[in-house]
């Protein structure tokens, strides 16, 4: 039996490191479709967003950064919450009933649309309290 030479030795260590590595990289990386931010969610589209939210009135029933109503979830720690996807966000919207029956949130389902709707929901998504 003929024993291994260094160059042989050394090439298959560096494609298990390889190996390892890429699946570890598979592993860590988060599921597609979990991530908070909103696809295309930019600068702009959270800070018009935050205009949304402001005209609709949010903060008469949603605390954010301590400013706001007492009857609503508290908001400011809404981006770290790996459950609330943008499509959850979106779905609580529009219709508060579909993820809870006795919510007392209205739905904004005529209200907030299309641009405007994909905006609050971006910056939801950026909410994290630091």
């Amino acid at each position: 039996m003929a024993c291994p030479t260094r160059g042989s030795v050394a090439l298959k260590l560096t494609v298990l490191a390889l190996i390892g590595s890429l699946l570890t990289t598979a592993l860590a990386a988060p599921p597609k479709g979990h991530g908070k931010k909103s696809p295309g969610a930019t600068g702009k589209s959270v800070a018009a967003g935050q205009q949304v939210y402001a005209q609709n009135k949010c903060a008469n029933c949603h605390t954010i950064a301590g400013k706001g109503g007492k009857a609503g979830p508290e908001l400011s720690n809404e981006g770290a919450n790996t459950q609330h996807t943008p499509k959850w966000l979106e779905a609580e919207i529009k219709n508060p009933k579909s993820h809870k029956a006795d919510s007392s949130m209205p739905s904004y389902e005529d209200k907030i649309k299309g641009k405007d709707l994909s905006d609050l929901v971006a910056y939801l998504g950026s909410l994290k309290k630091k």
